[in-house]
């Protein structure tokens, strides 16, 4: 019978037992550890909610299935199920249920569990290590042409075009020229003879 009910509640995430409480499957969530790198894989565990809830007819159905009793001797097996269970809380101090937990009292008289914790064998730790892809091809828009990664690297390592430096001489020689000129006549002055041929040409 324990067994038989701890597959419903393995299936169906809750079980409902009358006169103790509503017993919900819940779940941790995944943790890091830095040291191995690893998230480990979630946990799960029991809590016992105090509430008069009667089972559903679904659990009936499954349990004469399984059993294969009729579905009235479903819903007895469930009540003396129930019926034992809070009868031996009460003469013990508590009852195990194997793989749900340890049954007892709180200072309030109320039924409560101290859950195990399930680890599920199909649920295993995952490794976190970083992967660095050297060199990873993959393609990239630019504007309207696709690249490869590999591409762009090289476009972008590729030499400046040089400078022309042509212009910048021409203004050199020009700022000499007006230079020597500006010398040439601070020295004859502005008269137009002194720019001219100084020789005189004489005739026969």
């Amino acid at each position: 019978m324990y067994s038989a009910l701890y597959q419903f509640l393995l299936l169906n995430k809750q079980l409902s037992l009358p006169g103790i409480g509503i017993l919900h499957l819940q779940r941790t969530s995944s943790t890091f550890d830095f040291g191995s790198k690893t998230f480990s894989a979630p946990r799960y565990f029991f809590s016992l909610e105090n509430a008069d809830q009667s089972p559903s007819r679904k659990l009936f159905e499954w349990l004469s299935q399984v059993m294969m009793v009729s579905e009235w001797e479903a819903i007895k097996m469930i009540n003396d199920f129930s019926f034992d269970l809070k009868n031996q809380v009460a003469a013990s101090g508590e009852v195990i249920w194997e793989k749900v937990g340890k049954f007892f009292r709180d200072d309030n008289g109320d039924i409560i569990i101290d859950s195990a914790i399930l680890e599920l064998e199909s649920e295993q730790p995952v490794i976190a290590d970083k992967v660095i892809r050297g060199k990873a091809e993959h393609t990239v828009m630019v504007g309207i042409n696709e690249r490869t990664a590999v591409e762009m690297e090289a476009y972008s390592y590729e030499a400046p075009p040089k400078k022309d430096y042509g212009w910048i001489i021409a203004i050199i020689i020009i700022v000499i020229s007006f230079m020597m000129a500006g010398i040439y006549l601070s020295e004859k002055g502005l008269d137009p003879s002194s720019v001219g041929n100084q020789h005189i040409i004489r005739t026969k």
